[in-house]
């Protein structure tokens, strides 16, 4: 009876370190597994280094949750520049907490790759994956959002800085036949 005991511990203690992302020492030595390692731990090592550690700045990285969904549904927000529902999808996104890398519209080349890469010509966009939300609709991408697996409520850390915006195209500077939000709403 206590060898069915011992095995069921056993068993339950591998599966939570499963569970776990990080293994570290803490100051006093002991081995702990976890989500988040503390800002004294030593030798923290990824547990399952499939699962993708998505890096905030030097010392933070995302909770396991957000990297598993940035991982299977990363969050792509095409926009240009003085477009209102831009600004509100932008802003809807930060308030989830929702890492998102965001492409910016600014040529009409830019507008015809948008078609091919998203099968719409105005923005503001929002790719999860292989799902794509056409205009700004709060309820819809919540919708999406919670599909993808994102968390309902931000977990991102207090070091947790967005990357800038990045041009659709990549083109040289000093681009003479820049377009604004009317452009890519045709």
């Amino acid at each position: 009876m206590q060898a069915r005991w011992a095995v069921a511990l056993i068993l339950l203690a591998i599966a939570g370190a499963a569970d776990a992302q990080y293994r570290w020492r803490d100051p006093s030595g002991q081995v702990s597994y976890g989500d988040i390692p503390p800002t004294d731990s030593r030798d923290v090592q990824p547990v399952n280094p499939r699962v993708p550690v998505a890096k905030t700045d030097g010392n933070t990285t995302l909770p396991f949750e957000l990297r598993r969904a940035t991982a299977h549904h990363p969050a792509v927000l095409y926009t240009s520049s003085d477009c209102t529902p831009c600004d509100n999808a932008r802003t809807f996104l930060r308030q989830r907490g929702i890492p998102f890398s965001e492409r910016t519209i600014d040529a009409p080349e830019d507008v015809e790759t948008l078609r091919r890469l998203t099968g719409v010509d105005k923005v503001p966009v929002l790719t999860l994956g292989r799902e794509r939300y056409a205009g700004f609709n709060g309820a819809e991408w919540n919708r999406g959002l919670d599909s993808a697996g994102y968390p309902t409520q931000s977990r991102l850390p207090p070091g947790y800085s967005a990357e800038p915006p990045q041009p659709l195209i990549a083109r040289a500077s000093g681009l003479a036949n820049r377009v604004g939000p009317a452009a890519a709403a045709r």
